[in-house]
């Protein structure tokens, strides 16, 4: 199995519970630069693969040639920090491993994001909307509290979001993950659009 683990935004007491006993449990841990290093020799010692500017898909194009069968018989933790889902080395190596082998195992292991700790530190609470992007340009949309599904669905998919995926009382009792959108949901539940 191949962990991404998020790290968090660097405070090792934002670590998540499952990150320290992913890490306590790994074969190997990889990190991929001095700071994750440092929040992560506490609990392993780390291997550190470095990825230069520019050379992020080589590099994770070896790494994933090195791990690919590796994994279906160790557990093997790539930690980062930040949330290994959000701009992060992580998704070059899942990307490059999954084009050796689509089945392998793969589980991300989500952090505390430094968006929220931002939001957190400063006092900003968000009552209405929030966005988060680098460029304006959106590949990804979450909307939360998506208790009228089905017509959030539809302006999705008019702003151009094709790809959709719907979330209701994660980690809850009745969880449930579906690419089929329902009319009506729980408060607690979002519906993630793609653009592809």
């Amino acid at each position: 199995m191949l962990y991404g683990v998020s790290l968090g935004p660097g405070d090792p007491e934002l670590l998540t519970l499952k990150a320290i006993r992913v890490l306590k449990e790994a074969n190997e841990v990889i990190v991929p630069g001095e700071n994750a290093e440092k929040l992560v020799r506490q609990f392993r010692e780390p291997r550190i693969v470095e990825f230069p500017m520019g050379k992020g898909q080589e590099v994770a194009r070896k790494l994933a040639e090195e791990l690919v069968e590796r994994i279906k018989k160790e557990k093997i933790a790539f930690c980062c920090i930040g949330d290994a889902v959000l701009y992060s080395t992580f998704s070059e190596l899942a990307e490059e491993v999954l084009k050796l082998d689509p089945s392998a195992e793969i589980e991300i292991v989500p952090g505390v994001s430094v968006v929220f700790s931002a939001l957190a530190m400063t006092r900003t609470f968000v009552k209405k909307s929030l966005l988060i992007t680098t460029n304006f340009e959106e590949e990804v949309i979450a909307v939360m509290k998506a208790k009228r599904s089905g017509e959030i669905a539809e302006k999705l998919r008019a702003m151009g979001f094709t790809e959709l995926k719907f979330v209701e009382k994660l980690f809850m009792e009745g969880q449930r993950i579906s690419k089929e959108i329902p009319n009506e949901a729980d408060y607690f539940s979002l519906i993630l659009g793609v653009k592809r």
